[in-house]
């Protein structure tokens, strides 16, 4: 797999890696934030095709990809102002954020903490966390918990998380997105230590009492079928973010990004066209 060579940003003694597409003439700026353990090349589908006429930036999160290792615990607060870091060196006065799983915990924070910065919010299969958060079955849990599961050969590792949370039976009809995944995750692996670290982001995120203090427009997508972060979050996040617009994918996990990748496209370029 070829892999371009991306960008950098110092932030707060650290540097952060991002891709950048940008037509001639931006009609604003979308900044994509990908979720636990990912990298910025998950956005594959979408930098290209948000970047035909948006300035589209997808970025390697502290501890993922050509991002700098951070040895010291962070929160999400923390990697949200990574994020706002990011955008202010850059120039950007306002970006419509779009996160997925923990880019959506992130993106959540962005909104609450700078404001100034957050135009638009697209959050794809994820949670406001705390008390309200429905957790995954406890099959899946416990599926994870197994050392065999969670280690080895880092593509196989992929492959098999990535079959576990997206529709049953979707990576084998798709047997080349399947192998795409696993490529993608032997790229600059991420180490156990950088894993656990961001896991405790996740675990330890919570806005739950926070969401009446978003007021940008906000659309929140979820895959119906989602086993990671159950629907019930999407649906939670719609009902408590003022004027917040729901879409729901049948038959499809947590990964809509890719599973729905055309329809998502769609929908996200539509919304922030409004």
């Amino acid at each position: 797999m070829r892999v371009e060579a991306p960008l950098f940003v110092m932030v707060d003694g650290h540097t952060l890696a991002y891709d950048e597409v940008c037509p001639p003439d931006p009609k604003g700026t979308v900044l994509l934030l990908t979720g636990l353990g990912s990298k910025r090349l998950g956005w594959a589908r979408q930098l290209p095709v948000f970047g035909q006429t948006y300035r589209t930036l997808a970025l390697d999160h502290r501890d993922t990809g050509d991002s700098d290792l951070t040895p010291a615990p962070y929160t999400t607060a923390d990697q949200a102002d990574d994020a706002a870091a990011v955008l202010r060196t850059l120039g950007v006065g306002r970006a419509a954020v779009v996160g997925i799983s923990m880019g959506g915990f992130i993106a959540l924070e962005m909104a609450l903490r700078h404001p100034d910065l957050v135009e638009k919010l697209v959050l794809t299969s994820t949670s406001a966390g705390g008390w309200t958060h429905t957790r995954a079955r406890l099959s899946l849990l416990l599926k994870y918990m197994q050392p065999h599961y969670r280690w080895g050969e880092v593509g196989a590792v992929a492959k098999r998380h990535y079959a576990a949370i997206m529709a049953p039976g979707y990576c084998r009809r798709h047997p080349d997105e399947w192998e795409h995944i696993a490529e993608v995750a032997r790229y600059r692996p991420q180490s156990r230590e950088a894993y656990q670290r961001q896991w405790r982001t996740c675990v330890t995120h919570d806005v739950a009492d926070r969401l009446g203090e978003i007021h940008v427009p906000t659309l929140v997508v979820h895959g119906e079928g989602d086993p990671l972060v159950p629907v019930e979050n999407g649906r939670y996040l719609a009902r408590h973010i003022a004027g917040a617009r729901l879409i729901l994918y049948p038959r499809t996990g947590h990964i809509p990004i890719v599973e729905r990748a055309e329809e998502y496209n769609r929908d996200v370029l539509a919304f922030l066209a409004e």
